[in-house]
């Protein structure tokens, strides 16, 4: 399986505008290669080099296996699929200095529906999700903390 993004290429950086503090809107993604068994996909997005361990940007499930990409600003304004759930809608990247990793991680499901509540836990999310997942695909992108300049 492949997970691709039209707005930046894996082990790039991500363009400012899907930022926290700038337009903060959901990246654009496009996916390719799931499983024929495949019954839903569910998305992560995560920034693994925050102080406190991690931090979850954004947390998806129960998208349709019809579904093969998520337009730009997919988590905004209610834009997701009618069936998709947001456990944690986007909040897009904003590190507190110089450059983070994100992880997009998306899952092709056994399952229609995942068994997790609103706002689980990124523990709970990939503990529902590996019981369940059939195959993965990762997007890696870097984001870089731009100073502010003074006039």
């Amino acid at each position: 399986m492949l997970l691709t993004s039209p707005a930046f290429e894996n082990d790039q950086e991500i363009p400012q505008k899907f930022g926290k503090k700038f337009e903060n809107t959901s990246i654009p993604l496009a996916w390719e290669g799931a499983p024929k068994d495949t019954k839903s996909f569910a998305l992560s997005m995560v920034d693994y080099m925050s102080p406190t361990r991690y931090y979850v940007h954004w947390l998806a499930c129960n998208l349709s296996p019809d579904l093969s990409k998520l337009e730009i600003g997919a988590s905004s304004d209610h834009h997701m699929p009618a069936e998709a759930k947001e456990l944690k809608p986007y909040v897009g990247p904003f590190p507190p200095s110089g450059t983070h990793k994100y992880e997009l991680t998306l899952y092709a499901l056994k399952t229609p529906q995942l068994d997790v509540p609103n706002k689980a836990s990124l523990d709970d999310f990939l503990q529902a999700v590996g019981k369940t997942t059939l195959a993965k695909a990762q997007l890696t992108g870097t984001f870089t903390k731009i100073k502010a300049t003074q006039p």
